[in-house]
């Protein structure tokens, strides 16, 4: 079943353009597969005490906040659920054309794709391989960005949740005008934020559109490239918001020191750039995302970093972050920094260590700087993650990680109100660690 995926055990150095979006020579017409992830979340935090002002405010001492709960539904501290359960089917176009690779996967785990719709289409893409030096893909698909977005979950990412800086900017969050419900009392959103509703899933990275892709190798060396036009809607919808098309561009080079596919021992460095507009209301705003980073690998060690920025469109969550309590507490609304001049960057470093012969250790660091621009609305959230990996054979494997996190409030001077200005500093510091485990299982 891995080698038909084109997959292996653990994290690998590897081609993810050419991996995901094609098939062997030698597969078959139609090949059924899938994984479960089930899996249990913890988060060790205190419900939140010391907030001030009025009783509105006041209403959510003595709750949890939204960080410190677990998504997608955000009503339990602790909770064990099917985070991903998908089934799909690949292969090749026969007995119309080899040349042909066809990709559709199903989603019905509890996770924030399932958000709204207890099953959903996650991926479904025809491959055209044709044309020399350029292989086309068409239908909704990961987009050629960050690594972490590409690493496919359930075979070679290791750890249970994405770094903050991967979720914040490239799972995007699609948003639209906020509509109140007439009587109800709602938190305002602060000077430079808009109140927003969100609607659909998250995008999974994921979106509707065109790539044109391939990858030459000469000697040890090898280069690809990606560029993707795409609908830069939530996949949950068929269609575009406005007449403007996302481009998503990627080039990376390897240098390969042995090895074939997903098991190669190489180094790799990669530049890949994401821009289009998003409609609110009646208008349309820029969103630009892109970074630079590389992976490594050789025995057993393996090394991956990334660094990435956002400009425009950036999602800041709910305010206050906490679930509607109804009164007399003020009704959360969420918020997004909408305008070209917000900004947002950050970075993570990741290294593992595969020790005997089915254990591994992994440990990674990683920062996101959120609305750099905007001194009041500035949170920094940076997180530690230890974690070990269980090999229980070639299709079945156990995570465990522990993630040390904090958030910053990192110019509390520039919040002028002080009664915001302390609540501020204590939801920041109300931010709890976290404890997941998760079975991972291919068939």
């Amino acid at each position: 079943m891995l080698a038909v995926l084109g997959l292996s055990q653990g994290a690998q150095a590897a081609n993810w353009l050419e991996l995901q979006g094609n098939e062997p020579a030698n597969a078959p017409t139609f090949k059924l597969w899938g994984f479960l992830q089930p899996t249990y979340t913890y988060n060790k935090a205190d419900k939140i005490s010391g907030l001030v002002g009025p009783a509105n405010t006041t209403a959510y001492n003595g709750h949890y906040t939204i960080p410190n709960l677990v998504g997608p539904d955000s009503s339990d501290q602790q909770t064990f659920q099917f985070n991903r359960a998908r089934l799909g089917v690949r292969g090749v176009l026969n007995p119309v054309d080899k040349r042909i690779n066809y990709f559709v996967l199903l989603e019905a785990g509890r996770n924030a794709l399932t958000r709204e719709h207890s099953v959903v289409l996650s991926d479904a893409s025809m491959t055209f391989n044709y044309i020399p030096g350029a292989r086309i893909r068409v239908g909704l698909f990961k987009l050629p960005t960050g690594e972490e977005a590409l690493v496919p979950v359930h075979t070679a990412y290791d750890y249970v949740y994405f770094s903050n800086v991967t979720d914040n900017l490239l799972n995007e969050r699609t948003v639209r005008p906020f509509t109140p419900t007439p009587g109800r009392s709602y938190a305002a959103a602060t000077a430079g934020l808009t109140s927003a509703n969100i609607a659909g899933s998250i995008s999974g990275f994921r979106d509707i559109g065109i790539q044109v892709y391939d990858w030459f190798g000469k000697g040890p060396w090898e280069f690809s490239y990606a560029g993707m036009v795409s609908n830069g809607n939530n996949i949950n919808y068929l269609g575009d918001d406005n007449s403007s098309k996302d481009f998503t561009g990627r080039l990376q080079a390897s240098y390969i020191f042995g090895g074939k596919g997903p098991k190669r021992e190489d180094l790799s460095v990669f530049v890949w750039h994401q821009q289009g507009k998003r409609t609110f209301g009646s208008s349309d705003y820029d969103r630009v995302r892109e970074g630079t980073g590389f992976t490594y690998r050789q025995k057993a060690i393996h090394f991956a970093g990334e660094y990435m920025r956002g400009k425009g469109m950036i999602f800041f969550g709910p305010q206050p972050p906490f679930n509607d309590l109804g009164a007399p507490a003020v009704q959360p609304v969420n918020a997004v920094a909408l305008s070209d001049s917000n900004k947002a960057d950050g970075w993570y470093l990741s290294g593992g260590y595969q020790f005997l012969k089915d254990w591994e250790f992994d440990l990674r660091y990683d920062t996101l700087n959120r609305l750099t621009n905007s001194p009041a609305n500035e949170r920094d959230f940076k997180t530690w993650t230890v974690g070990t990996q269980y090999f229980i054979n070639k299709d079945t494997r156990l995570t465990l990680n522990y993630e040390f996190r904090k958030q910053e409030v990192p110019s509390p001077l520039a919040i002028t109100n002080a009664v915001q200005r302390a609540n501020a500093q204590t939801i920041a510091d109300n931010l709890g660690d976290r404890i997941s485990l998760q079975l991972t299982y291919l068939f």
